[in-house]
């Protein structure tokens, strides 16, 4: 499995792969954040994407913001311990596992990555690293 997705991440970078797909980017609107919004090996209306399969069989798909060597990237302007970011974390998570792969949030400062860290540490992911990107 991990040389199948080695092999994804080579093809991706050379040519548009299968778990990409063409969606407006979330940027359209004016941001005093517009340099920073675009992460790592990402191309513009191309997100990557992997297939998490659901307890009750269904297929979901759950979306990053690029890819830098191995690793998926997922930008995060800012950090909310919401029950729908728990969500959204623990959809990443389980679809790493699935595909036996690793992520990294780029956050914007250190303040961010001490709230990202104690969010992964209280759901104890241990696929997702953290990265301080200054804007």
């Amino acid at each position: 499995m991990w040389s199948a997705w080695r092999r994804f991440l080579s093809s991706w970078r050379r040519t548009a792969a299968v778990t990409t797909s063409n969606e407006p980017s979330d940027d359209d609107g004016s941001s005093t954040w517009r340099g920073y919004d675009r992460a790592t090996g990402a191309r513009p209306d191309e997100v990557p994407t992997l297939t998490l399969a659901t307890a009750d069989g269904r297929s979901r798909r759950v979306r990053f913001d690029g890819i830098d060597g191995d690793y998926l990237i997922d930008r995060k302007l800012r950090v909310v311990d919401l029950p729908r970011s728990r969500m959204q974390l623990m959809r990443q998570a389980e679809a790493l596992a699935q595909a036996r792969c690793h992520a990294t949030w780029e956050v914007p400062s250190e303040a961010e990555r001490a709230l990202a860290a104690a969010m992964l540490a209280r759901a104890e992911v241990r696929r997702i690293r953290i990265r301080v990107v200054r804007p």
